[in-house]
């Protein structure tokens, strides 16, 4: 299966294990990622972009300073700006922030759900899916226009530097 197949495979099953939604932002080097690919409700990323919450958002910063995962609820204590309360009014209620660091670039992902939260094994598939979407994406500066059509298919949006 080439690359791109294996990209799009990789984000339909992600897609399928959050009900509302992911953000990943994949290879970032200083500061930008070379693929975001997003399924979050329009009007909470809206929100999210109109305000400018990435440089408030105690996800994004934990993702900076640490590796692995850390389930939402546990940031609520280091959000003196309440994006997370934000996003549970969007019905962003449950989810978890997932962050892998290699010697060349970040990969950062936020994972939500309504209804509970993620269990570990969920989390655990979660992040192999992610590490692979990781490396099979590392090298790879674009995507055709009929990757980037059928993603959109997919009802994913995507962004790439």
């Amino acid at each position: 299966m080439d690359k791109r197949a294996s990209i799009a495979g990789l984000l339909s099953e992600i897609d399928d294990m959050c009900p509302l939604g992911f953000a990943i932002a994949l290879h970032i080097k200083y500061n930008a990622p070379t693929f975001l690919f997003q399924t979050f409700p329009e009007n909470w990323m809206e929100n999210y972009s109109r305000n400018g919450l990435v440089i408030r958002d105690p996800a994004v910063r934990w993702s900076f300073e640490n590796t692995g995962f850390i389930r939402w609820r546990d940031l609520a204590l280091d959000d003196p700006s309440g994006v997370m309360e934000q996003s549970r009014l969007f019905g962003l209620t449950y989810g978890f922030t997932y962050s892998i660091h290699n010697d060349t670039s970040r990969t950062l992902a936020g994972f939500a759900r309504a209804d509970r939260d993620y269990l570990d094994v969920e989390i655990q598939d979660i992040a192999a899916k992610l590490h692979e979407l990781d490396v099979v994406t590392a090298g790879i500066q674009a995507l055709s226009r009929t990757d980037t059509d059928a993603l959109q298919e997919m009802s994913i949006r995507m962004t790439h530097r």
